[in-house]
């Protein structure tokens, strides 16, 4: 099922599929929007409830006009589903929020799963400002095409072995030309959560499951280090030969990793 939830002052385009137990993916890894998703939605929605959706300022999104909160969206959206705890899931930014949500509304999250994630309070540094700046200058400068290439060139985005994913990347940076143009307003009017995440990563309470591959950028690398080492108890998953958009360069082994997370033997169960 599609549909648009009017929430928040805005419209956010949701599908759902399955049923049982909520699983929860938040788009944004990038500019990746629900698509991002594919083949997880596929896959859970034989044994979950699976919600995707785009955020604000992506996909079929409304596109902010003033500072707003993506976390707070996302409460917003599961309360107009009726959902009222939750298993979560994000990656690289997509992460980010749902960390900040897990931290905001503990008592939704049931399990909290961060693909390489990144942190809500980096959205607001003058490197990320100014980056976002180039980005939308270069496309301005040399069109779309030109920086999509300069994204799929980058080892650590996607292997050059992948084109299914590469294929998919390219055509929702197509899709979603304008937030290149207009200068990221999905991320340059978003108010990250004060006081920031990396004080308060010790307060969450969820279960916690960190996935990355081991052929991500060193930056994010490191900063997912950084956050599995202040939530207690965390688990680490290193996927051998994931790169940064993980859950597209090594599917399966995402999948499973989630799986054995959520309720081991439930994919084993289903080959026998």
């Amino acid at each position: 099922m599609s549909e648009t939830a009017k929430i928040n002052g805005t419209s956010i385009f949701y599908e759902t599929r399955g049923e049982g137990f909520p699983v929860v993916f938040v788009s944004g890894g990038g500019i990746l929007d629900r698509r991002g998703w594919d083949n997880q939605f596929e896959t859970f929605a034989k044994h979950y409830r699976v919600v995707r959706y785009d955020i604000r300022g992506i996909g079929k999104s409304a596109r902010p006009q003033a500072s707003f909160s993506h976390s707070e969206d996302l409460h917003a959206l599961l309360t107009f589903l009726k959902i009222t705890r939750a298993h979560v899931v994000g990656l690289s930014v997509g992460g980010a929020i749902a960390l900040d949500f897990a931290i905001q509304h503990p008592e939704v999250v049931d399990h909290l799963i961060l693909a390489a994630p990144g942190l809500s309070s980096d959205s607001k540094s003058e490197a990320n400002l100014q980056g976002l700046k180039a980005l939308t200058d270069l496309v301005k400068t040399n069109g779309l095409e030109k920086l999509i290439q300069l994204t799929l060139d980058a080892p650590f985005v996607l292997s050059k072995q992948n084109d299914e994913g590469r294929e998919k990347v390219r055509q929702i940076y197509l899709d979603n030309a304008d937030v290149f143009e207009s200068g990221f307003p999905v991320y340059a009017l978003w108010e990250p959560l004060q006081p920031p995440p990396e004080d308060r990563l010790a307060t969450i309470r969820a279960r916690v499951l960190i996935i990355r591959g081991d052929s991500d950028s060193p930056v994010y690398a490191a900063m997912t280090d950084k956050i599995s080492k202040g939530i207690p108890q965390a688990t680490t998953v290193v996927i051998p030969g994931g790169t940064h958009f993980l859950n597209l360069e090594k599917p399966v082994e995402f999948n499973e990793a989630m799986q054995a997370f959520l309720k081991p033997n439930l994919f084993a169960q289903d080959a026998t």
